[in-house]
Formats: C-alpha cells, sequence, structure tokens
C-alpha cells in the first residue's frame, strides 16, 4: 500500500498543492516555515481526521478559506482506490472512498494504516501513561478486529461508572452493575493488549539490533491494578476510595507499559539522544509487526529527521525502512542532510518553499 499521487488543498499555508509520490523514499526539505511539516500533516489529516500539531482545527484551515480537502491515490496489491477528506472551520467532517462516504474516523484509519515520528514522540518513554497505551492500542487495534468494539463498551461502562461516582448519592445497586460490566470488558482488553506484546517483543529485540548502543530491549505490561490480586478482589477493595474521589482507580485505563534496556528502565539508563533512537525503534518494530499480520505497510511520516538523530543513525533508520518496503516521508532543512542518506535508493526529492512544492526544479502541481 502506498500513495502515488497527493492532493493537498487550503492545509495552514499549503494553497494548492498537489505531487506523484515515490512508493518508497520522499524526501520533503526547505526552511522553516516552508510547508514540510504541513505536507506531513495533510498526509496524517488523510489518514486520521484529525492533526498532530493542534487540536483546533481551525488554526489547520488557510485563513483564506473555510475549507481543507486533502485527497490521494492509494496503491494496494492489484487495485488502485481514490481517498478524501474534507474538513470545515465549522468542524464538519466528510470522509469518502471512491465516493462512497465513510461513516467513521475508525473506517478511514484502516484505509490508510500511518506511523508518525515527530518531537512529540519521544513523550511515548518520557510522559505519562496515556501515550503509551495509544501506542499500545493502535497495534491492537490493527491486527485484532474486534478490538474497537470491546474498546467502545469499556469506554461506555467506564463512562457511566464515573458519572454514577460523581453523583452526591449514589445508587449502590446501579455502581455494582456497571461494576460487572467494567471487570470482564476490562480482563478482555488486557488479553489482547498483554498477547499483543508478547508478539511486539519479538520486533523489538530484532530491530534493536540495527542500531548501535541500544542493548537489550523488553517491554513489560502493567495492567492497571496489583497482578497479586483479581480485578473484582481490587475494585471490591476500592470502592470506598472511588467514592472518594469520584472516579474509577482501577482497570484497563489505568494500564502502562515499562521498556526495560538490559532489564532497568529505558528512562532511568539512556542518554537523551538514545532515547529518540529507541522511540524510533519501538515504532518501526510495530511497523513490522503490522506488516507481519496483514501482508500490507504502514506508510510512516517522520518530522525533521536530521534535527532528532545524528548521520549515523539517521543511516540506520533509513536501512530499517528500506528493508520493511514501506512508504515514508522525511522532512529536514538541507537537501544535504539526505543526499548521503539515499545513494543507491530509489527516491525522490521534493523542495518546499511559501507553500509550494517542486520537483527537480519543477512546480510539483
Amino acid at each position: 500500500m502506498y500513495l502515488s499521487r497527493l492532493d493537498v488543498l487550503q492545509v495552514r499555508n499549503l494553497k494548492n498543492v498537489q505531487i506523484s509520490c515515490h512508493p518508497g523514499a520522499n524526501i520533503i526539505y526547505g526552511a522553516n516555515g516552508s510547508g514540510k511539516t504541513s505536507l506531513l500533516e495533510a498526509i496524517y489529516l488523510l489518514g486520521r481526521g484529525r492533526s498532530f500539531r493542534h487540536r483546533d482545527l481551525r488554526v489547520v484551515v488557510n485563513e483564506d478559506s473555510d475549507e481543507l480537502v486533502v485527497s490521494a491515490r492509494v496503491e494496494r496489491e492489484g487495485y488502485s482506490q481514490q481517498l478524501g477528506i474534507k474538513r470545515t472551520a465549522q468542524g464538519r467532517f466528510e470522509a469518502r472512498l471512491d465516493g462512497e462516504s465513510l461513516q467513521s474516523a475508525v473506517q478511514l484509519v484502516k484505509q490508510l494504516p500511518l506511523q508518525l515520528i515527530d518531537a512529540h514522540s519521544f513523550t511515548l518513554l518520557e510522559g505519562g501513561p496515556l501515550q503509551r497505551r495509544q501506542f499500545l492500542d493502535w497495534g491492537v487495534f490493527h491486527v485484532e478486529h474486534g478490538y474497537t468494539n470491546l474498546w467502545r463498551r469499556f469506554q461506555k461502562a467506564l463512562k457511566q461508572r464515573n458519572q454514577l461516582l460523581r453523583h452526591g448519592r449514589i445508587d449502590k445497586d446501579q455502581l455494582r452493575i456497571w461494576t460487572a460490566e467494567l471487570i470482564p470488558l476490562s480482563e478482555q482488553i488486557t488479553h489482547y493488549r498483554k498477547q499483543y506484546l508478547v508478539e511486539l517483543n519479538r520486533q523489538v529485540v530484532a530491530v534493536a539490533e540495527c542500531f548501535d548502543g541500544l542493548g537489550i530491549l523488553d517491554i513489560e505490561y502493567r495492567p492497571g491494578w496489583d497482578v497479586q490480586c483479581s480485578l473484582e478482589e481490587v475494585m471490591a477493595a476500592d470502592e470506598l476510595r472511588d467514592v472518594a474521589t469520584g472516579k474509577t482507580n482501577h482497570g484497563a485505563h489505568k494500564a502502562d507499559i515499562r521498556v526495560k534496556v538490559d532489564g532497568v528502565a529505558a528512562a532511568e539508563r539512556l542518554s537523551r539522544g538514545q532515547i529518540k533512537l529507541l522511540v524510533y525503534a519501538l515504532k518501526l518494530a510495530q511497523g513490522m509487526h503490522f506488516q507481519e499480520k496483514t501482508g500490507q505497510p504502514c506508510l510512516f511520516l517522520l518530522d525533521d529527521l536530521p534535527a532528532e538523530l545524528d548521520y549515523e543513525h539517521r543511516g540506520q533508520v533509513v536501512s530499517c525502512l528500506n528493508g520493511l518496503g514501506c512508504q515514508y516521508f522525511m522532512t529536514g532543512v538541507d537537501k544535504s542532510d539526505f543526499t548521503g542518506l539515499v545513494v543507491g535508493i530509489d527516491h525522490q526529492m521534493f523542495h518546499m518553499e511559501h507553500g509550494v512544492a517542486s520537483v527537480g526544479g519543477k512546480t510539483g502541481k
């Protein structure tokens, strides 16, 4: 799966950009503010229906317009499809595949599986548990067909239980009904996540061997409650605390993962530069696992690669991406930062300037 053509209208300073994409390496370079990251943002919008830079899409739509449009020709094995999205400054969202409406962002995500690595990706190790749960759930969502429905049911039960806990006078019978609903859902989510991590660990070890200085990697799952007891026992003992705090204090929504290097927590052992490299390794391993399970590569977006990694490790990342046979888009300021990386590799370069993409001196329109 790869994008053969990309059309972007009114995404930030990209008023009207059309480019023909390479099925493998696509390099986008140019000065700060030229539109490099906006081009990645447009692809992300196409695959997720939202921006990775800002929650408020009103700032993503060009100031001279009231809507943005991103569309692409998606090449699949033996056939191609036209995928497109429209977002308005008022919040209206439309997505279409070959002219047929997609009813939700979940359907959109399945059409264009993306992996993004940018400056904020490093919160995967240094930030709170939410980022690590999102990393985990991305993988489970894409390989377990029933996971989306399970997750929705869990979120509904959790929301209902928390609303009940926030009331001044609590109906204990209702509380126990929602608790009984929540426990098996939480246990099923935990089962899927643990099963996924067992499989992912193999790819993590394999990818880590491609990078110098990372050591032996392992990911440990923490389910969100004391595993010495059943979740039913934990929640029964926690009822008074839940009432006092107005929230459910244990369950799959409190889960976390701990990434270890040579048996020690990565955040405690690695330097800042090594942590960046480890995030690349984790994302690449997840892409490798996705490809092994589905037979399809996912698409990688790497924002400002030269600023995040030294030259040697950049080469190792590019080598891994080429080994996956996936399409990827990389941004950077200087063309010279990439020329040595793609020697002997078929690729396409785009120069961004004032929101316009040019290829080989010709405007990419």
